[in-house]
């Protein structure tokens, strides 16, 4: 089987003193006729050793980790990622780094530390060759995952390679070999020890295979995966309080996360969503405080909205963000996000004051012309000009803005 490969790969090869090899998903790929997949290259070499074969090559050479023997290789606008051979021991556990690496010369060695058998096929570039030590090749024409040892052995030290079992099962509509899904089940614990961030990359990709390989992946394809996640309970794993979700809103909506959250929210049914929310997207999922705080705003706005909050403090609030929850509302009720849409573009058409930041003065105004006022007071005073100018009882002009706080004093 012969594979087509860019020109400055070859160039690349030649430039060895060893065969050089792309392996993993661009292989897998190129058998499916799907494109969009980083390329993958390894060979017996140290990066010391590939570092002194490129000097002064037009090749640009890179480490990403000394550890994992990793380098990225770049010639333009390619860019390939570099792994020497290696053995890898983990620890009892789900760490997804193992605790030794030992740098190898043997190929079906290193093919022993790949994941699934699709993704463990390495291409010879300069003979032109294709080497499958686990029948991977088989498997993609029968579209089926599975692990390239036993599935304990690959699965029972690596929560990531559980997540990402899913997600490829997702991504090339795959069935999963039984014995692979007992094992992902049988270790589910492992999840425990995924990093929130690794989490959020996997589930997001779940939440999003459909758009991966079009023409591969089904419109639905990440309900396979979220049924599975149902079934062995492996949400409480992700620090959410269920053990399972009814997939409504997240089938309907275009941003696939924020309709997960909606149904995860509808599952735990929280006494606080702000407060829930921001447990689990801080410390299970590591998300960025500016992440959390819109991902918040949106959602919050969304529930508020369902509650027929009054269109004041709503907008005053949910202004900056309406456009995403109004995406959000259309899909739970037409008639509800059509009367906030209504008031939203009368706020725009009318050019309504609905944030302090519009205010002509700030707290800079405040602290000039009312020194004695303590800061902590700043933003409930601005808060309070902000609900007058939304009535019109007062007009957003500084010189009346700033008249007006020596009343607002009497009692804030």
């Amino acid at each position: 089987m012969q594979i087509e490969l860019p020109k400055a790969l070859k160039e690349l090869a030649k430039l060895f003193s060893t065969e050089l090899y792309v392996v993993g998903g661009y292989i897998r790929n190129k058998i499916m006729e799907i494109e969009g997949e980083d390329i993958d290259i390894c060979a017996s070499l140290t990066l010391d050793e590939v570092e002194k074969l490129l000097k002064d090559s037009k090749f640009n050479f890179k480490v990403k980790s000394k550890t994992l023997g990793s380098a990225l290789i770049s010639c333009g606008k390619e860019n390939y990622e570099y792994t020497t051979f290696r053995k890898e021991v983990y620890p009892k556990g789900g760490a997804h780094s193992p605790e030794s690496v030992t740098f190898i010369t043997d190929i079906k060695e290193d093919a022993k530390r790949r994941d699934f058998t699709c993704n463990a096929l390495y291409y010879d570039i300069k003979s032109n060759q294709l080497i499958d030590f686990y029948d991977g090749v088989s498997d993609i024409k029968k579209r089926v995952l599975k692990t390239v040892e036993t599935p304990d052995e690959v699965l029972s030290h690596d929560g990531v390679r559980i997540l990402r079992l899913f997600r490829f099962q997702c991504e090339l509509n795959f069935k999963i070999d039984p014995k692979t899904l007992e094992s992902a089940y049988k270790y589910k614990e492992n999840l425990c020890d995924v990093s929130g961030e690794r989490v959020v990359h996997e589930i997001t990709r779940i939440l999003h295979s459909p758009n991966k390989y079009k023409g591969v992946s089904k419109k639905n394809a990440y309900i396979s995966a979220l049924k599975h996640f149902n079934r062995a309970s492996l949400w409480q794993y992700f620090g959410i309080d269920c053990q399972k979700l009814k997939f409504k809103m997240v089938k309907k909506v275009q941003h696939k996360s924020q309709g997960f959250l909606i149904d995860v929210i509808d599952a735990v049914n929280p006494i606080s969503i702000s407060y829930y929310l921001n447990l689990i997207l801080t410390t299970s999922f590591g998300l960025n405080k500016k992440m959390v705080e819109q991902y918040i705003n949106i959602l919050c706005g969304y529930y508020e909205a369902l509650n027929r909050q009054q269109n004041k403090p709503y907008f005053i609030k949910y202004f900056d963000n309406f456009p995403q929850i109004y995406m959000l509302l259309i899909h739970k009720s037409k008639s509800l996000a059509n009367k906030y849409q209504f008031f939203y573009k009368y706020i725009i058409s009318h050019r309504l004051v609905v944030s302090t930041k519009d205010l002509k003065i700030n707290g800079d105004t405040l602290k000039t012309h009312y020194p004695n006022v303590k800061p902590n007071r700043y933003k409930a005073i601005l808060e309070s000009l902000l609900s007058d100018v939304f009535d019109g009882v007062l007009q957003n002009e500084k010189t009346e803005l700033i008249q007006a706080v020596q009343e607002k004093l009497k009692y804030l």
